[in-house]
């Protein structure tokens, strides 16, 4: 017989979020997967369960994935959760997930808190689209592309960042997008020291020393403006690529991020700037 992948949901930083769903699926798991056995096993406690514990991170190879394919394929009702918040999100789950459709198995998802989508709710700049953007790079040069798309986008973005790494990436989104552009900070999404902060690109050196380099970040920017009707293509893409170059990004960079977003070929913009 067949058992079941539960993929479910956990608070992030209030207990009270967790859902009388999760906890009955927790109880009747077999086994559960998790990124970290310790944090989740605090989590059980406070739940009065018992459950056996398999930790499963980035770190770990893909033969710990197929035993937990294996186990579902012998019956047993396999779980993973994140740390906080939905799994898949940004993640180890992902991997499970493929894992999972590629063996036929569809999974139950258990829904719980979610940092992007928390911030969603309380986002002014938000009509019916946007997009998700998981983690800047760690790289230098790979984060000043992905904040580069950032600031081309049309649509508004959401991303998660470090703490200690927060400031570098809103220095180089400030510097980047137009002054007015605004940008929407949640820290400590859900816990007892959430802190909410609405401000344009131009008033971020007001925020700087009011931002603590502590707690998990999640962070909305609006899109890009429209481009004035009265321009033509070229003109627009001419336009933005300076932008991105008056921020210090390297020619080669800026056609790279630029050809990303825009879907317009690198040999184009290219011949734009040389």
């Amino acid at each position: 017989m067949r058992g079941e992948l539960y993929l479910i949901g956990t608070p992030i930083g209030n207990m009270g979020d967790i859902s009388p769903r999760a906890c009955d699926t927790l109880a009747k798991l077999d086994v559960l997967y998790c990124e970290d056995t310790r944090v989740t096993a605090k989590l059980l406690g406070l739940l009065n369960l018992s459950v056996k514990l398999v930790a499963l991170s980035d770190d770990h190879s893909e033969r710990r994935i197929a035993k937990a394919i294996e186990a579902i394929k012998a019956g047993l009702k396999v779980g993973f959760s994140a740390d906080a918040g939905m799994p898949g999100v940004s993640d180890p789950g992902r991997r499970l997930v493929r894992a999972a459709w590629a063996a036929g198995i569809t999974p139950s998802v258990i829904p719980g808190p979610s940092s992007p989508s928390t911030l969603l709710a309380a986002c002014p700049f938000i009509d019916n689209s946007f997009r998700f953007a998981g983690y800047p790079p760690r790289k230098d040069s790979e984060r000043a592309a992905f904040v580069a798309q950032l600031a081309a986008s049309t649509e508004p973005s959401f991303f998660f960042e470090s703490p200690h790494r927060v400031h570098a990436v809103l220095d180089l989104l400030a510097a980047t997008v137009e002054p007015e552009r605004e940008l929407l900070i949640g820290r400590e999404m859900t816990k007892l020291h959430e802190q909410l902060v609405l401000f344009t690109a131009g008033e971020w050196p007001d925020w700087q020393l009011k931002l603590p380099t502590i707690g998990e970040y999640t962070v909305a920017v609006a899109g890009c403006p429209p481009a004035e009707q009265t321009a033509d293509e070229e003109t627009q893409l001419l336009a933005e690529l300076n932008r991105l170059l008056a921020a210090g990004f390297s020619k080669r960079d800026a056609v790279k991020a630029l050809a990303a977003v825009r879907q317009v070929s690198a040999n184009v913009l290219k011949k734009l700037l040389y």
